[in-house]
């Protein structure tokens, strides 16, 4: 009830979180401030969280074995993949390019100015090992990334300038807020059957969130058959093999892909007007988002840019799932939870005719 009830609450509050403002505090903002390095640390719980989503909740019900009929379901579907303490935070060694206030605060021991601003100069010129901790983007809005500098030598008119090891706080925050859910619905539409099979389309036009976030749009597509079909339904068990494919975008930052390979099995208990059918299942499932954004940096001549765009694959591999689904009528309405690196709970209601 623990898991259900902050699911719930998360989707609640899904509209709150698309539509919030971050001021100083936002995903574009803090973005700008890393370089492609860091940015995919601080992402990566985001990428996994959306591409675990993608690749939920396709399961209504395992298709009928049967040569042909009229099935037809739609359904509204909720997905949420949970993220857990260890996704809100981030400790790593990597590039990260320093602004003028911190490389002000990294010479504070050089006594003569003229020396100071020449190092100054070369460390805004390039991008430095360093190490980081702090929040990931679904972390504490309250808390900061921390920068650990390891220490340099400069050569400044023939001169080694020694520049000590320091540790200083960001501006860099949680910009979601310990988010503990990364919510997504989408409408459904499942049509069948034929030889067994189905076909079920997912699609949400574009919406305007209004946040920094921009548009979301998503698409689904995937096919599910039932083999006993070709038993004549011996089998004591309906089986359901299933291919989806999904694409989503969200506003200008993240591009998004998955796949999914599953294998379902379940049991229809009950007439056809009204039955439940629990289902377990396994999936292969692949996700990747390309992440596009502007870099900001000082440099001696002034504040520049630079676009940057890279790939993240999402950590979840395989998932078991466990579900039920339930059908009164015409009203049809499943839950399931998927086990996996990232874990999600999704739950489905709509009408079969």
């Amino acid at each position: 009830m623990r898991i259900l009830s902050r699911f719930i609450f998360s989707l609640i509050l899904l509209s709150g979180f698309f539509n919030s403002a971050y001021p100083q505090d936002d995903l574009h903002t803090n973005l700008s401030k890393l370089t492609q390095d860091a940015a995919a640390q601080y992402v990566k719980p985001l990428i996994s969280g959306f591409g675990a989503d993608m690749n939920s909740g396709w399961l209504s019900r395992i298709p009928d074995a049967k040569i042909l009929g009229v099935d037809i379901n739609f359904r509204i579907i909720a997905m949420g993949a949970f993220f857990d303490n260890a996704n809100k935070t981030l400790s790593a060694n990597t590039n990260f390019r320093f602004n003028q206030d911190e490389a002000l605060l990294l010479t504070n021991d050089i006594q003569d100015e003229n020396t100071r601003q020449e190092v100054i100069n070369q460390i805004l010129n390039q991008d430095f090992n360093v190490g980081i901790q702090g929040p990931t983007v679904v972390g504490k809005s309250h808390e900061y990334i921390t920068v650990t500098f390891k220490g340099r030598t400069f050569l400044v008119n023939g001169e080694q300038i020694p520049v000590g090891s320091k540790e200083f706080q960001t501006d860099i925050n949680g910009a979601l807020g310990g988010l503990p859910i990364m919510p997504l619905a989408a409408p459904q539409l499942t049509i069948g059957t034929v030889v067994g099979s189905c076909l079920s389309v997912r699609y949400l036009p574009s919406i305007q969130t209004g946040s920094d976030l921009g548009k979301i749009n998503y698409f689904g597509i995937g096919i599910m058959h039932n083999p006993n079909v070709w038993l004549g339904g011996t089998l004591p068990v309906d089986i359901g093999l299933g291919i989806f494919f999904e694409t989503m975008n969200a506003g200008d930052i993240f591009k998004s892909n998955a796949t999914q390979f599953s294998l379902f099995a379940g049991k229809t208990f009950g007439p056809s007007f009204s039955n439940v059918q629990p289902y377990a299942g396994l999936s292969i499932e692949t996700s990747t988002i390309k992440v596009n954004y502007t870099e900001k940096f000082d440099t001696p001549l002034g504040v520049k840019t630079e676009n940057i765009s890279f790939d993240l694959k999402g950590d979840n591999k395989f998932k078991f799932t466990l579900g039920t689904s339930f059908k009164l009528a015409l009203i049809s309405l499943n839950f399931d939870y998927s086990f996996a690196s990232y874990s999600t709970l999704s739950l489905g209601i709509g009408v079969d005719f």
